[in-house]
């Protein structure tokens, strides 16, 4: 998540964030594989893993459709509105495909799925936790 990635055209303001956030997912991850396994609940630190790989993949697309939106500064209204539905359109079919699979992954056992969940969910956290500081820190240093 760190590593500059050569295909990225512009400077992206996620990437710092989605460093930060790795270092955390990594320690919360293992917190919840170690939980999981010493209670005896193999299957739900399988679904933690798959949760927190599908978040940080959906994380991932975020920060790569986000970076290859190339908006000049003096874009009209109608060119800012066309880029948020794009990416909104993005973001709702990730959503969507997220959501079939925890509901489909319920066949397989409600452990495996609440281990998804909570996957999907601290990884959330996180990044809202992330990115309420950096905004904040930026709103402070406006001051």
């Amino acid at each position: 998540v760190c590593s500059s990635d050569l295909d990225t055209p512009t400077p992206n303001p996620l990437r710092p964030l989605m460093c930060r956030m790795s270092v955390t997912i990594v320690v919360l991850t293992a917190i919840a594989l170690v939980v999981s396994l010493a209670l005896g609940r193999p299957i739900t630190a399988g679904g933690v893993l798959i949760g927190v790989a599908l978040s940080v993949m959906n994380l991932r697309l975020l920060d790569r459709q986000v970076a290859r939106v190339n908006l000049p500064p003096d874009a009209d209204r109608a060119g800012k509105k066309r880029a948020r539905n794009t990416i909104a359109r993005a973001a709702g079919v990730r959503l969507g495909l997220v959501t079939a699979l925890v509901v489909f992954s319920f066949i397989i056992g409600v452990d495996f799925s609440l281990g998804i969940v909570t996957g999907l969910a601290y990884c959330q956290v996180v990044f809202i936790v992330n990115t309420f500081r950096v905004v904040t820190s930026a709103n402070m240093e406006e001051r």
